[in-house]
């Protein structure tokens, strides 16, 4: 087997079983289950036989080991206690460390760590304990498991080569044919086909393959095979636990009789592929190039007709620009992902972090179906990493501490994600002990960050000094400390994404911090406007409505100028003078924008068109004033500047 092909695919397909342990491992340490063990045992052993196949030894052996624990915990003969669900975290964790090692070839020492988890695994296996963490062992339907649990991968995927219409001496009821045809589109298809067996055999005992395992490497494989099959569980059971393997179009299961070909089996069920983000990155960049070609291309075509030019040309430049913009939504769509892969990293960072701090801790997600383009989803892990062990360290208290404040041991934690607009809303929110101000404040004075007449800190005023880099509260440096630090950390990401931070907290009830982010960094809508003569992008989303104010409509009070639009007092904005251009009287149009809840009228000069921009980031100077989110180029060639609408109404 050629491993370099189908090393990328193992790590993706091993990655996946391994947050799905890690999930269960987090239930059951609340509640042990005999699903969520068998749950745990299903996705080790897949693990097991996908390294076999691959001939990683390593990752074999700790996979095997915790499987025979997990085979004792499910049958009752091995209790659950803490001590056992601390050495799963722990075997969890060797098993992800061997598996990358193995998976980037790097050698893996098995005399050092492996040998020493693998003893540690060992170790409660060595007296059979006859009490039951369970009540009543119940077994789980579809996850029996009828083989020896030191049976090894050879023997998991022998028994080749026997006719496929010889029945095992099984009862009838027990024995099956389960016919499997993969998606044509399916690259790997001899791997995946491994994933298959794999499930099976965690639902019963494989006796017969056709073809032969031998034949599933060569290049005439094309993914359709049959399985002879003993096992307890029901069809919808096996059909379930083959489709889980994934890239599976069809799955029949019968009762024994002589074999038909699986040949011909059709397909209609929904096809996938994966693909490299790197392609989808160039095919992005194109339909970028493409969309500021086609804006020139239309007014080029414009124009020409208004010289007298044939309309066909018109027509045809239209003709392509509606082909490139659906070209571009669906380039877009194949980019978004659901937040919730982000999110499954999480429950056991948090788990982690609580216990080294001695704090009971619930942690809950929500929104997880909200969508993201990929480039935001891998950027924003980061940032929601400082955000929660801030929120873990400096906001939830001990639970002896919770108790006498009159709130109960268990803190709560919440991460969730939401739409606003054409906006991405990210909140962690905490129950804590909430940010004193007042501290803050003589911190901020001590180090010169804010005058000494200040007498209190609003939301924002407090975010900024938050976010100053280098400000910290901690009294001594640990692993997670700093909540300035990170803040700061959070902050200039956020502003490289093209988004915004916010602040909310109430001492002795808790801290939100809640980022909005573009759905996409690539392509937007956009207001183009003039100031100064210089044309700039207001992002679409953020703009409720222009207008040209009537004589008298602006007023001044407070020491800054105000409009009236329908029966509301909005602020205005003159962008000349945010941007340090001299004053004019020619700022004729506002341009109304939202943002955070709150509005804002923009003063410019003109106002010029309407349009979809290739958005390209925007290196800014560091501590400098946060007015533009990034860049664009325009159809004539031309740059424009995008308005951090964030920054502006705050």
């Amino acid at each position: 087997m050629d491993q370099a092909r189908y090393a990328e695919l193992f790590r993706i397909e091993s990655r996946e079983h391994l947050a799905e342990i890690d999930a269960a491992l987090l239930v059951l340490e609340q509640t042990p289950d005999a699903a969520h063990i068998a749950t745990l045992f299903r996705g080790t052993h897949t693990i097991k036989g996908m390294a076999g196949a691959m001939g990683y030894s390593s990752v074999e052996q700790v996979a095997h080991a915790l499987e025979t624990l997990l085979d004792r915990l499910r049958s009752g003969v091995q209790p659950v206690n803490a001590d056992v669900i601390a050495l799963l975290f722990d075997g969890s964790d060797a098993l992800r460390i061997t598996l990358d090692d193995a998976a980037n070839g790097r050698s893996v020492s098995t005399s050092t760590a492996v040998s020493a988890m693998l003893q540690r695994l060992a170790a409660p296996h060595q007296t059979p304990i006859s009490s039951s963490a369970f009540r009543t062992p119940r077994a789980v339907p579809g996850l029996q498991h009828h083989s020896e649990p030191g049976r090894d991968f050879v023997e998991i995927f022998g028994a080749v080569g026997v006719p496929a219409g010889e029945t095992p001496a099984t009862p009838l009821s027990d024995a099956r044919v389960v016919e499997i045809r993969l998606r044509a589109d399916c690259q790997l298809k001899g791997v995946r086909a491994m994933l298959v067996l794999a499930r099976l055999n965690a639902l019963g005992t494989v006796r017969t393959l056709t073809p032969p395992q031998d034949v599933w490497q060569e290049e005439r494989f094309d993914g359709v095979f049959a399985a002879t099959f003993v096992s307890s569980a029901d069809a919808a059971q096996i059909e379930a636990g083959v489709r889980g393997a994934g890239d599976v179009a069809r799955v029949s299961v019968r009762t024994p009789e002589p074999a038909r070909p699986a040949r011909g089996v059709g397909s209609d069920a929904m096809r996938t592929v994966r693909i490299d983000l790197r392609r989808l990155d160039t095919l992005l960049d194109l339909v970028g190039e493409l969309v500021i070609t086609r804006d020139r291309l239309l007014r080029e075509a414009d124009a020409a007709v208004d010289k007298g030019a044939d309309r066909a040309l018109a027509r045809a430049a239209h003709d392509t620009a509606r082909l490139v913009s659906a070209l571009q939504d669906e380039v877009l769509q194949a980019r978004m992902v659901p937040v919730g892969q982000v999110f499954d990293r999480f429950p056991r960072l948090v788990r982690d972090i609580s216990r080294d701090l001695g704090k009971d801790v619930q942690f809950t997600t929500e929104g997880r179906e909200i969508e993201l383009d990929r480039s935001l989803l891998d950027a924003i892990g980061d940032p929601i990493v400082h955000l929660l062990r801030n929120a873990l360290d400096h906001g939830i208290e001990e639970p002896e501490t919770r108790l006498a404040a009159g709130k109960p041991p268990t803190g709560q934690l919440v991460l969730r994600a939401g739409r606003d607009r054409a906006a991405v809303v990210l909140q962690v929110e905490d129950d804590g002990r909430g940010i004193d101000r007042a501290a803050i404040l003589l911190r901020a004075q001590d180090q010169g960050l804010i005058a000494p007449d200040v007498t209190a800190l609003d939301d924002d005023e407090l975010l900024a000094v938050l976010a100053h880099a280098g400000f910290s509260t901690a009294r001594a440096v640990t692993s997670i400390s700093g909540r300035g630090v990170g803040v700061d950390v959070v902050m200039t990401r956020v502003r490289a994404l093209g988004g915004t931070l916010e602040l909310e907290t109430l001492e002795g009830e808790g801290t939100v911090f809640t980022l909005r982010l573009p759905v996409t960094l690539a392509i937007t809508r956009a207001l183009l406007v003039q100031v100064a003569g210089e044309t700039y992008a207001l992002p679409a989303a953020h703009v409720v409505e222009v207008l040209e104010p009537a004589a008298g409509t602006i007023v001044t009070s407070l020491a800054r100028e105000w409009i009236q639009v329908r029966g509301e007092l909005l602020p205005v904005i003159r962008l000349r003078e945010r941007f340090g251009c001299p004053p004019s009287g020619d700022e004729a149009f506002m341009a109304v924008v939202e943002a955070s809840g709150k509005r804002t009228a923009l003063a410019v000069d003109a106002l010029i068109t309407q349009q979809d921009i290739v958005v390209k980031t925007l290196d800014v100077v560091r501590g400098s004033a946060a007015l533009f989110s990034g860049a664009t180029v325009l159809g004539d060639g031309s740059p424009a500047l995008i308005v951090d609408i964030g920054s502006l109404s705050g």
